[in-house]
């Protein structure tokens, strides 16, 4: 298997030997982690124009401490840095939804494996290199015998969170496995405002699903809330739409950088 210097990613020594702590490490990992059709990435500060906008809203519509959830926190890199931003005052309670956020990795002599909880293969890396893609493959049409073998081979899993470091210290912080197209009943009309970044895209959704996601969405924001749509292209520009929910529809508030892709399904009845 040849190696690519651009996939270098060291996933044993980072997440269970802890060396080399640095941004550009975490960034190459988490932009190679497959969850079903998306990507799990992070970028530091990559929201910071999007987050402003949103904090003046907040101001403008809210007195009084809000909810807030976050969709699809991956790391909890941006997560953290919204917090930030908004600071404690302001904030009631921030929730980080993603359908997975811990991960197990088995270290079978060069080769490390990187599994969710539910047992579903994200990534494989031999000698420090991310495999490629066909090869990844292979191990992914095989990943529940795997598991089979390591326990037969008597190989134990670590599992590791992989929240930046800070976030899960925060007390009005709770972190919670949420499928976005199946939300639990509790959370409905709960969240003032609900951000999605990097997740309601067509390259990973159909439009059928993404009105699915839709529905939800209007499910668990209440009335008057808050809700962002917003994708960091390849050039590190977001493309966002804000919204605000009125008489049980969504309603925009403004367009950055031409406005979210989804915007006629939000927008529409």
């Amino acid at each position: 298997m040849k190696k690519f210097n651009n996939l270098y990613t060291d996933i044993y020594g980072f997440f269970i030997l802890k060396k080399n702590f640095n941004k550009n490490r975490v960034k190459k990992i988490f932009s190679l982690i497959r969850v079903d059709n998306t990507f799990k990435t992070t970028n530091p500060n990559r929201m910071f124009d999007v987050n402003i906008i949103l904090k003046n809203y907040i101001k403008k519509f809210f007195s009084n401490k809000i909810n807030i959830c976050d969709l699809g926190i991956s790391s909890g890199q941006s997560t953290l840095e919204l917090y930030k931003e908004l600071k404690e005052k302001n904030i009631n309670y921030l929730y980080g939804f993603d359908k997975q956020i811990f991960i197990k990795i088995f270290k079978f002599k060069n080769l490390v494996f990187l599994y969710s909880l539910d047992n579903n293969l994200l990534m494989v890396e031999y000698k420090k290199y991310c495999l490629r893609y066909r090869y990844f493959i292979f191990f992914k049409q095989v990943e529940k015998i795997l598991i089979y073998l390591f326990k037969i081979m008597k190989i134990n899993y670590y599992k590791t969170d992989v929240l930046v470091p800070g976030l899960h210290k925060i007390n009005n912080f709770k972190f919670c496995e949420q499928d976005i197209f199946n939300m639990e009943k509790k959370y409905f009309n709960y969240f003032d405002v609900v951000r999605v970044t990097n997740l309601l895209n067509y390259s990973y959704f159909s439009r059928q699903k993404i009105k699915i996601a839709k529905f939800y969405l209007n499910k668990i924001s209440k009335e008057n809330s808050i809700i962002l749509i917003n994708r960091t292209n390849d050039k590190k520009k977001n493309i966002a739409s804000i919204f605000r929910k009125r008489n049980g529809k969504f309603e925009l508030l403004e367009d950055i950088n031409g406005g979210s892709e989804i915007k006629d399904i939000m927008l529409s009845l």
